[in-house]
């Protein structure tokens, strides 16, 4: 049973790492709670079992940065989408270019529609 719980610490720790790096916002606690609760489980038994409790109290450790890494992350790190001005103009700007553009379309249509009434009417 304490090496199950010791793995399960180790690969909740690995995970509640991997999160608290990458930007999953405070989902990052969970794998850290229960690689805490694994770690103090295992401690437990190594205790009572007179084992090594190196391994768990790593794993105790871990989870605890986990958390606490994944706690300050929400409060320190704002996600917020920035708004590209620079886009919006240059969309604008081009948007106004096709208009100008499909107004001279039509006025040199309208002058081959007036040139082909002079040719039809002769």
């Amino acid at each position: 049973m304490r090496i199950v719980l010791i793995s399960i610490a180790a690969i909740a720790a690995l995970l509640g790492i991997i999160m608290a790096i990458l930007p999953f916002g405070t989902i990052g606690v969970l794998p850290g709670i229960v690689a805490l609760l694994a770690g103090f489980g295992a401690f437990y038994i190594s205790k009572k079992k007179q084992k090594p409790q190196k391994l768990s109290l790593l794993f105790l450790t871990i989870g605890v940065l986990v958390i606490v890494a994944s706690g300050s992350k929400s409060l320190w790190v704002k996600d917020e989408i920035a708004v590209d001005e620079e886009f919006e103009q240059k969309e604008e700007q081009s948007k106004e270019e096709a208009i100008e553009e499909l107004k001279e379309i039509e006025n040199e249509l309208e002058e081959i529609e007036g040139d082909l009434e002079e040719i039809e009417s002769e």
